[in-house]
């Protein structure tokens, strides 16, 4: 734990971690009133959602300076919605009777949100980890029904039919907004879940697999959640999580230490509470701004001291971004985790190593443990920004496509503790170090590809692809 908390320290000692810009108009400053907001564009999304998102309204008076400002922030809030391919606000000033006023126009282009397509997906933590067997059996494969900003209220309804590698049938319906106010909100979702293949152990900082021809895991969830968020900036994010999982005997077989309890059988709900605090200006790519996440996780409501599945632990995320000079930025970012219990059954001992929570250089491992920190920090320059090509072949949703190209040079840090080593994991309990320079491509629908030579220091190199930020 001392590694921890030392690397946590490290980190907000390098950070100064800023607030949302604030301007402060001086006595002699000319004062602007916002006369009318005109939309244009939202042929689906309805009016007040976009009213919701903006950092002004009709009737506010700002200094010059205050009111670019706003502009330049509702245009970020806008795009962060998903709502939208590209974002234009203009401003008209006029004055009447000596007093300056100002039209607003705020054009939208509208993404596509109807997308009833095949599915195909690798089954892996990673690209890279995929790559490294080039197991076809690992393949997803179905059906997915998504709409987004259903009945133009920023819905979202969701179902999938899928085949393959993790059989998985289910459905989400999610409501950003269920009161006037457009403060609370709330998500509804279930499914199944079943594969003939599990993990069962980690030997030599891999996952260790199984494959039968009888299903190994079924796998019964529900939840239901609930949003509050009462400015822009801040949301409150309450769920309730029920999950059943059941395990075939050769697991146990295979790995007598996979619950401690020695049951197959998982039967409990879980209580999540998570507290966002997002400044970032591109919440898919950020380059400027900063983003703060605390989550409180308690799986096994109601559990007695024995029972099999009786966790509770803590997760932060905290990032900054910054942009510098001559299209050069700079990011950090921190994140950290500490748990109650030793005692996990082993598919909820997950460490470093899934989604974002990894040194770059260390794309093929995992290193379970109950308690994590990872630093991970970005150099950026921008060789291409803000264009757009045109594709007059493609619909109307699709023919202008936006892009950018970064060159990012990186290096990352990591610490993940456990007080039950397994002697072949060498990377528990161990400080990880890796570095390297890529290429970032980040384009319309959320699309973000990043190329990367690394170096760790195991005296290991090579060639990762991912499909998301690293910060």
């Amino acid at each position: 734990m001392k590694q921890v908390f030392a690397i946590l320290f490290a980190f907000l000692s390098l950070v100064s971690f800023a607030q949302k810009d604030k301007l402060i108009c001086s006595d002699s400053a000319e004062i602007i009133y916002v006369n009318e907001i005109r939309l244009f564009g939202n042929k689906i999304t309805q009016d007040k959602l976009i009213f919701r998102e903006l950092a002004l309204k009709s009737g506010d008076s700002l200094c010059k300076k205050s009111l670019q400002l706003a502009l330049k922030h509702s245009k970020e809030n806008l795009s962060n919605t998903s709502l939208f391919n590209f974002v234009e606000i203009h401003d008209s000033l006029f004055v009447v009777d000596d007093r300056k006023f100002a039209d607003l126009t705020i054009h939208l282009k509208e993404r596509w949100y109807i997308w009833p397509m095949p599915l195909a997906e690798l089954a892996e933590r990673n690209p890279n980890a995929w790559w490294e067997t080039k197991d076809f059996s690992k393949i997803n494969y179905g059906l997915f029904f998504t709409w987004e900003n259903f009945r133009g209220k920023r819905e979202a309804l969701k179902f999938i039919a899928q085949g393959g590698y993790d059989e998985t049938f289910g459905f989400l319906y999610n409501v950003p907004f269920i009161n006037f106010q457009q403060t609370l909100g709330f998500t509804l979702g279930a499914g199944l879940i079943r594969n003939h293949e599990v993990t069962y152990q980690t030997i030599a900082n891999k996952p260790v697999r199984y494959r039968d021809t009888d299903y190994l895991l079924y796998h019964y969830y529900a939840y239901v959640a609930f949003t509050i968020r009462k400015n822009i900036h801040a949301s409150h994010y309450f769920e309730l999580e029920y999950n059943n999982r059941h395990y075939g005997d050769m697991v146990f077989q295979l790995n007598p230490e996979f619950d401690p309890y020695q049951n197959n059988k998982f039967n409990y709900f879980s209580l999540t509470y998570i507290y966002k605090n997002d400044h970032r200006d591109n919440k898919i790519y950020p380059l400027k701004g900063h983003y703060l996440d605390g989550i409180l996780v308690k799986r096994g409501v109601g559990s007695s001291p024995t029972s099999n599945v009786n966790i509770l632990s803590f997760t932060s995320n905290i990032r900054k971004y910054w942009a510098l000079k001559n299209h050069w930025y700079f990011a950090g970012g921190f994140t950290g985790r500490i748990a109650n219990t030793n005692r996990n059954p082993y598919f909820l001992n997950i460490g470093l190593g899934y989604t974002r929570d990894f040194v770059r250089g260390f794309e093929h491992y995992v290193i379970d443990g109950q308690n994590f920190a990872l630093i991970k920090t970005d150099l950026k320059y921008g060789l291409f920004e803000n264009k757009v090509m045109n594709l007059p072949v493609l619909p109307s949703k699709f023919n202008k496509v936006p892009w950018a190209m970064y060159m990012s040079f990186f290096a990352d840090a990591a610490y993940s503790t456990t007080d039950l080593p397994e002697a072949t994991n060498t990377l528990q309990n161990k400080a990880l170090f890796g570095c390297g320079a890529g290429l970032n491509l980040v384009s319309y629908y959320d699309i973000v590809v990043r190329l990367e030579y690394t170096y760790n220091n195991i005296g290991e190199k090579g060639f990762f692809v991912s499909l998301m930020t690293s910060i």
